[in-house]
């Protein structure tokens, strides 16, 4: 019985061992890409300018503040949520009772910012689940590719989408990325990182936004697509005015 038990035992390691190198492979990719973009750190204040918006980002040892700010109709408009607080609007510092589908929406719209900006940083939330997939080589260089889906409880309302990250083996950086979605009717995308610039220990990028032929496309073809031209450019992706706070 003794014997039996140690065999089991035996076996369950040796399954163990099988199974950790690729995980932790993987969370150790994030975790360096996150130390070369500065993602890492865990306070800061940081704000930026996207399309009609003003947005300021703050961190504070595991806590967040999201805020956007524009003028509409000689109105100052003012998006705010928390890590502890849904999300608030002011119309010239009084606050706007909202409807839960309209809180909804802004949420989802500053959520969405604040989680590209944020790259790789997200890749690490409790809700995201990680998987090495095949390497690849996109444009001459090598990229891990990095698959990543959301667990129901706490991915948000978009925890259904599914995207891929393609990680530079020689530096760590995001130089593409990918994603498929159901929001709105759904459809795929594909992004190349451009106008990457250091300042105050982080690593900003903008992209190039493309989307494919077909409406939903699988996202590991897409870097073949995009080399021999056959995605279709929608925008560019551009963060301006940044600058960075530190306490």
């Amino acid at each position: 019985m003794i014997s039996l038990l140690r065999y089991l035992l035996l076996l369950l390691i040796l399954f163990t061992s099988c199974q950790n190198p690729t995980s932790n492979l993987v969370d150790k990719i994030i975790q360096q890409s996150n130390a070369v973009y500065g993602t890492d750190n865990q306070e800061y204040k940081i704000e930026f300018d996207f399309r009609d918006y003003h947005y300021v980002l703050e961190r504070n040892q595991g806590l967040y503040s999201y805020s956007r700010q524009t003028n509409k109709e000689e109105k100052k408009i003012i998006d705010l949520m928390t890590s502890v607080d849904k999300l608030q609007r002011f119309e010239n510092d009084n606050l706007v009772v909202l409807q839960d589908s309209i809180r909804k929406l802004y949420s989802n719209s500053l959520n969405s910012v604040m989680y590209f900006f944020q790259l790789p940083r997200p890749l690490q939330d409790p809700a995201v689940n990680a998987e090495l997939l095949n390497s690849v080589e996109i444009e001459g260089h090598s990229y891990w590719t990095i698959k990543i889906t959301f667990d129901q409880e706490g991915g948000g309302d978009d925890f259904q989408d599914e995207f891929r990250y393609w990680i530079s083996k020689k530096n760590y950086q995001i130089d593409y990325l990918a994603y498929n979605y159901l929001t709105d009717g759904g459809g795929t995308r594909f992004r190349k990182a451009k106008n990457k610039r250091m300042l105050e220990g982080f690593l900003f990028q903008d992209y190039i936004n493309y989307k494919s032929e077909s409406k939903f496309t699988p996202l590991d073809s897409l870097p073949l697509f995009f080399e021999q031209g056959k995605l279709i450019e929608l925008s560019q992706i551009e963060n301006k005015n940044i600058e960075v706070k530190r306490p």
